[in-house]
């Protein structure tokens, strides 16, 4: 320790005592205001389930989507590790909401962690049984693995859900749904040549 820290600290060591010996007057110091969102009917709020941590923080969930926005946009340019913190942390604060839970399973998915990532839309359509994005990145997920039953389900529901197209992932679950169909129609036609349709015949 340099000669000029060592006379600092002993200075501030100095102040503390004469401040305690009462040589000194020392105004009290302010500490940080806690939000207005911490009290005690809050606490209980929150114990009981019915507000989240954030809520209890203060954030808005117009702030938490602003949060989210940024680690979609972190997600899009590959930036993984910044996203997953990003989303980890919103989905701490927000348990209860399907979107950021659905994004937190995209950014897994993208990861190669599908385990984690099928959790994820699980809990999302747990939450939002009607949530597209999350039928149709699970089905796909499901498809990987060969769990055919489960990922035709979901991606059968999202389809009949959106009937418009209005979401991207309705045209990728109809183009999946359509290419495993095929696929097992060509594996039964190989299997079984009585299984043919007539004009192949």
């Amino acid at each position: 320790m340099s000669d000029d820290s060592q006379e600092d600290l002993l200075n501030e060591q100095e102040l503390i005592d004469m401040a305690r010996r009462g040589e000194i007057e020392v105004d009290a110091i302010d500490q940080p205001k806690m939000s207005d969102t911490f009290t005690a009917e809050n606490y209980i709020k929150f114990i009981k389930g019915e507000i989240t941590w954030a809520q209890l923080e203060g954030m808005t969930i117009d702030e938490a989507y602003a949060i989210a926005e940024v680690g979609y946009t972190f997600l899009e340019q590959g930036k993984l590790d910044e996203a997953r913190t990003l989303i980890e942390g919103l989905v701490i604060g927000n348990p209860y909401d399907a979107y950021l839970h659905s994004l937190l399973g995209a950014i897994y998915a993208r990861e190669g962690n599908e385990e984690d990532a099928v959790e994820e839309f699980s809990i999302a359509l747990g939450l939002d049984p009607d949530n597209v994005d999350a039928l149709v990145a699970r089905g796909e997920l499901f498809l990987r693995h060969g769990v055919f039953d489960d990922a035709m389900e979901d991606l059968k529901r999202a389809i009949d859900l959106d009937p418009d197209e209005t979401h991207p992932s309705t045209l990728r679950a109809k183009a999946l749904a359509h290419a495993t169909a095929t696929a097992f129609q060509t594996v039964i036609e190989s299997t079984n040549p009585e299984m043919r349709r007539p004009e192949e015949i």
